[in-house]
């Protein structure tokens, strides 16, 4: 039996994600974190990255980590035969192989067969319910539930955030239930924290990138709203797309008090999280949102939408509050916990308690080498 300092783990990019795709929206430090650890436990961690030569200049930024960068195609047997002839030997001596999410996964699945190696299929969101969300048409539905159910079904095991994940790939796809664990995102709890020397600036941040998936719009015109009824509720966003040009004009149409930070890097978000005193995050769905925990790690009262992927996390009026994805809940909600600062400081202080309980980074690395081992001795 192989213990853990024998083993090699090789982590496939999700397609088309490279190291500089990380450091483009400022997660590449947040991401690493496990990984780091990891391979202070393990006999060795690889990455496969889609950057080519790109992504040779974070290789610094890896520690032990051993960087294998790779093109990527639009034939996925193109990227497959190109992994193959320039990493053969490294892939042959992996044992085990782990995707980062459910794109991609092809690739993996083709060198667990050809190869010989065991494999872990990992997704931090359900691809197909992700592309449900996104279209319909049946087509590409089609293909993503296919794409998701082939990995699962190929997988020595398969990894999820969620106890609502995992239920829904053993009944969709008739999984063994002891084949899919759960293991939630982690918040480096001791980077993110309380810090109450930092004055507040913004009454709420909102961290994310753009799109209808966030509910921008309906957070504008909740905002917009509250402006109606003599409140000028200041809001910074963080995150690219945040600052497109409709968000914009609406900004300056009404004059709405809005600052734009763009992409920032991670280290950086903490202090900038405890310039604002409430987060919010009115989603019409998520997976396993990470922003949410950091801010909850950071002793911040949170108001998210009663929506899948939030609810889970937020406790109304005990951890958080919830609201719906109308602006006028939304409003409700801001103008409910603007005005209480004791149930500020009450949720705050829940909220933090909840991540270290929970989602610490050295409780989520003991769980990811307690699968690595299971599947090693499989």
């Amino acid at each position: 039996m192989k213990t853990l300092d024998d083993i090699t783990l090789t982590l496939f990019f999700t397609g088309g994600v490279s190291l500089k795709t990380w450091a483009d929206v400022g997660n590449l430090d947040r991401e690493l974190g496990i990984y780091k650890r990891l391979s202070d436990k393990l006999k060795r961690v690889n990455f496969i990255t889609y950057g080519w030569e790109q992504d040779k200049i974070y290789a610094d930024n890896l520690g032990d980590i051993k960087l294998l960068p790779a093109r990527w195609y639009s034939g996925r047997m193109f990227t497959t035969l190109h992994l193959l002839l320039k990493y053969y030997s490294e892939l042959n001596d992996t044992d085990i192989i782990k995707t980062n999410q459910i794109p991609g996964s092809e690739i993996a699945i083709w060198f667990k067969k050809h190869i010989g190696k065991k494999l872990i299929i990992r997704c931090g969101y359900l691809h197909s319910t992700f592309i449900k969300n996104q279209t319909r048409d049946g087509k590409i539905i089609n293909r993503a539930i296919q794409l998701e159910k082939n990995a699962f079904t190929s997988a020595d095991t398969g990894v999820v955030t969620s106890q609502r994940d995992q239920d829904y790939v053993i009944e969709k796809y008739e999984i063994k239930p002891e084949k899919i664990k759960v293991i939630p995102n982690y918040v480096v709890t001791d980077v993110f924290k309380p810090h109450p020397e930092i004055q507040k600036k913004y009454d709420l941040i909102f961290v994310g990138r753009g799109g209808n998936q966030k509910n921008i719009g309906n957070l504008l015109e909740a905002i917009k709203y509250l402006k109606t009824k003599g409140q000028n509720i200041s809001l910074v966003m963080v995150g690219g797309g945040c600052d497109d040009k409709k968000i914009r004009e609406t900004v300056n149409n009404y004059d709405l008090n809005v600052t734009f930070k763009g992409n920032i890097l991670n280290f950086e978000l903490p202090r900038i999280l405890n310039q604002a005193k409430i987060f919010i995050l009115p989603s019409y769905y998520e997976g396993h949102p990470k922003t949410l925990l950091e801010a909850m790690s950071c002793g911040m009262p949170c108001i998210g939408s009663d929506v899948t992927g939030i609810k889970e996390d937020i406790e109304h009026t005990k951890t958080g509050y919830l609201c719906e994805t109308d602006y006028r809940s939304i409003a409700n909600a801001v103008e409910t916990l603007i005005s209480d600062e004791s149930l500020q400081k009450t949720l705050g202080k829940n909220a933090r308690e909840y991540i270290l309980k929970k989602y610490s980074i050295d409780k989520i690395l003991k769980m990811e080498l307690d699968v690595i081992q299971e599947v090693a001795e499989k």
